[in-house]
This record gives C-alpha cells, structure tokens and sequence, in this order.
C-alpha cells in the first residue's frame, strides 16, 4: 500500500508515493497558502479538500467507517477470565520525603564534565577555571602556570622538542 502513487490535492501533477505524502502536504501547503484554501478531513489528515467539496466528503469519506466503528463499538465485557486479583505492595513510593532532583547540584559534585553554554567570554574563563579546580584538584595548579602572552619569548627551532612528525616521511629508495 506504501507503494501505491498518489497526487497532492494542491496541485494534481505532483505524484509520490502514499508514505511521502504527509511530508510533501506540509511543503505544499505552505507553497500554494494564498492560491488555495483546502479543509482538513476529520477522518484522514492527508484528505484536503475544497470547502464545496468538504460536506460531502465527509460523508462519503472510506476512513469515516474506521472511526464510527470505535466510537459505536460497545466496550469490552470483564468475565472471570479478564479480571485479576489486585496485587498489594509493601513499599509505597509517595510516602517517602526525598527532596527533588536537581541536575545542578549533582553535576556540580559528580566527576562530570560540564561546558560553559551561553557565557560571556569572562565568564567562561571564569567557570573553566572553576572546573579545572573541582575536577583536578592540586594538580590544576601546576598546569596554571604557564606563561603569559605578554612573556612569550621567542625560541629557537633546535631548543624547541619535537614530538612524533605528523606525517611519516618517504623514504628514498635505494
């Protein structure tokens, strides 16, 4: 049924398949708003039809049938079979007083990782600093002391260590 083609009620040349219609109506509604003015079904979403045309559509309409069979249908009947026993617990979660959650306070005491969104750049410095302090402890003060900009000094390439090149280099054939 998936595979079946359809045309848009907005403009009969488009053609799609069934299970893109949905999405093709929300674009072409917004495309044609000041040329037509289509009505929604009550049964079917995907039915748009004209207002001259909606009385007796839905009248007619094939998923009008669906829906008047629910709303008719009579309810299901408990027998002995259906029905169960009521099961009584012994704890009972609405009598415990336990103050709310609050994500804050437990990402603030917990080793996570938090990120400074929507700050202003001094704060942000302000908070990674903060972080660096609760999650490492002593050992952010040793990494905080490296130099300013102000103090850069410049370095000669040899005094300079080099790690791992980033990429390995040919080597010469012999």
């Amino acid at each position: 049924m998936d595979n079946e083609m359809v045309s848009c009620p907005y403009n009969k040349a488009h053609k799609m398949l069934r299970k893109r219609l949905q999405q093709h109506i929300i674009k072409c509604k917004e495309h044609y708003k000041d040329e037509k003015e289509l009505m929604v079904c009550p049964f079917n979403k995907a039915h748009l039809v004209t207002e001259l045309e909606f009385h007796q559509h839905t009248k007619t309409c094939a998923d009008r049938s669906i829906i008047e069979h629910y709303q008719l249908s009579a309810p299901a009947e408990l027998d002995d079979q259906t029905k169960h026993d009521t099961i009584e617990a012994d704890e009972n979660w609405d009598d415990v007083d336990v103050p709310d959650y609050n994500p804050q306070a437990y990402a603030s005491s917990a080793n996570i990782v938090r990120e400074p969104n929507g700050m202003f750049p001094s704060q942000r410095k302000a908070f990674v600093k903060e972080e660096r302090k609760r999650l490492l402890g002593d050992q952010c003060d040793i990494e905080e002391e490296r130099p300013t900009k102000s103090a850069k000094t410049p370095k000669s390439p040899s005094s300079t260590p080099r790690s791992a090149p980033y990429k390995i280099p040919h080597q010469t054939r012999k």
